[in-house]
């Protein structure tokens, strides 16, 4: 699982998990039981770092024997409310009878996030170490990257990966997650987060995004039923997309 790819943006039952937000709110933990908890928190005392990611890409809920599923979406923009209809094949490749105009560009980057990260990807994240000694951070430890070229940080609690930094010469940005929604397995799908992104070496501020997604049920499958995101630029503006979708069936095998 590829940190661009795992992450990428722009933007993841009806158990909520509610959580104390930074990157950075507390999210994982507070979904288990307290039996659950306790087991968690005994095992990340002890554990490697390793193991902390691996017991984080476990708890991630993928779409396994995905059939594929077709369903109809309102796109929101500025102008108003555009609808259309989406395939999905098994394999995750995307079909919509949306505008191919810059306009609407962003529907296909929030679909390709949407459906990409529900698709199985393999084993965790590999070569990481901890980053820090701070064993109890109220949003888990504090991970980095062995290779010091990735400059790349995570931070774990329970099943729950709740920040992901990344940095190049040019720009950085930090994920945050504030809570996850539960399916029926207890695997978890992202709900609502925050992506910030700086300037470098600047430090400015350039984009605030935050991101809320909704699921439903269907069959033995959660698939998206709402994805809303609003980002506020460094110029004082701000961009609402959102999609809402009905009407799913899944492919026929």
């Amino acid at each position: 699982m590829s940190v661009l790819k795992s992450f990428r943006f722009l933007s993841e039952s009806s158990k909520i998990v509610v959580g104390t937000v930074a990157f950075s709110f507390a999210i994982s933990g507070a979904s288990l039981m307290a039996e659950e908890r306790t087991a968690v928190a005994v095992s990340a005392a002890s554990s490697s770092a390793q193991d902390l990611m691996n017991l984080a890409h476990s708890g991630r809920a993928e779409w396994e024997n995905f059939p594929g599923f077709t369903a109809r979406v309102k796109a929101f923009i500025a102008t108003g409310c555009v609808e259309g209809d989406i395939t999905v094949s098994s394999e995750g490749a995307i079909q919509h009878t949306f505008p191919t105009t810059e306009e609407f560009a962003w529907v296909d980057r929030s679909l390709d996030s949407l459906i990409g990260h529900r698709l199985p990807t393999g084993s965790a994240i590999r070569n990481v170490e901890f980053a820090d000694e701070q064993s109890e951070h109220p949003n888990g430890r504090l991970l980095r990257s062995s290779n010091p070229d990735e400059r790349s940080f995570w931070r774990v609690q329970g099943d729950v990966v709740t920040e992901v930094h990344r940095a190049t010469d040019k720009s950085r940005f930090i994920i945050s997650v504030g809570d996850v929604w539960r399916t029926a397995e207890n695997k978890h799908l992202p709900r609502n987060f925050t992506v910030t992104t700086w300037e470098m070496p600047s430090n400015r501020i350039i984009t605030a995004r935050q991101v809320h997604t909704e699921w439903v049920r269907v069959g033995t499958f959660d698939l998206p039923l709402k994805n809303s995101a609003k980002t506020n630029r460094s110029d004082g503006s701000t961009v609402v997309h959102q999609l809402e979708f009905s009407n799913h069936k899944l492919t026929a095998k």
